[in-house]
Parts: structure tokens; sequence; C-alpha cells
């Protein structure tokens, strides 16, 4: 080979090299540049996520406070419950007739039968169903 041609194939290999070299050059700054843009995405993402985690926090806050005044309230209302038997005597009593008094819970007559509690104590079998067909009415008026 002459030295015309070495040279000659040295220009042209030097010449593939450099093109290559280019070649990867590029790739690598597409690869910089879209990893960037890509992380800048992320942190844009992840930024908007802590926005909405603080605001639902706050609002987890404020139904805190809001259940609390709740309960309080709550509370409140069944410290001043009135019966409706003793509203209804004092309504009897405003238009001038003396109310009687009824048995109240716990002042029950001693035959008085819960016979839900009766039924669901029993074990399965002939004799619970004996019993809910004998005392069906009482049964499904107790369970309502």
């Amino acid at each position: 080979m002459t030295i015309e041609e070495q040279l000659s194939a040295a220009v042209a290999t030097a010449s593939a090299l450099t093109g290559e070299r280019d070649d990867l050059r590029a790739t690598i700054e597409k690869l910089t540049v879209g990893a960037s843009s890509e992380l800048e995405s992320l942190k844009v993402e992840a930024a908007s996520k802590d926005a909405k985690v603080s605001e639902l926090t706050a609002a987890m806050e404020t139904m805190g406070i809001e259940l609390a005044a709740f309960k309080a309230k709550a509370t409140e209302l069944e410290q001043t419950q009135v019966s409706a038997s003793k509203q209804a005597a004092v309504i009897a009593a405003s238009v001038g007739i003396t109310p009687t008094s009824l048995p109240q819970e716990g002042e029950a007559t001693k035959e008085a039968v819960n016979h839900l509690a009766v039924f669901l104590s029993m074990p399965l079998g002939k004799e619970r169903s004996d019993y809910f067909a004998a005392h069906k009415a009482t049964i499904i008026k107790a369970a309502i």
C-alpha cells in the first residue's frame, strides 16, 4: 500500500471514528437532557402530591375539631333529653288534666318476658321453631 493510500485509509478511519464519537456524544446529551426533564417533572409531581397531603391533613384536623364539637353537642343534648311520657305529662298538666303514672322501665311486672332474648338464647332445633311459632308477633315486633 502506498503512502497516499495509507493516508487516505487513516483519514477515512479518523472520519468514521469522529462521526461515531459525535453520534455517541449526541446520544449522551439526549439521555442527559431527557433525564433532566424527567427529573424536573418528577419533582413537580412530588411537590403537587406534598401540597395535596398538606391540604388533606388540614382537612382531617378540621374534621377532628368538628367531630369534637358534635360529640360535645350530642352530650349536651343527651343531658337535656326529656322522655316522651314526661313531656306528655307536662302537656296534659298545661291543659288542666292530672296525668297518671305508668310503669317505667324496670318497674314492669315480673310476668313480662323478653321473648326475643329467650328465642335468641335457645339452641337451634324444633323447640326453638315451636317457640318462634308461638310468639312470632312479639319476637318480630321486638326485633324491629
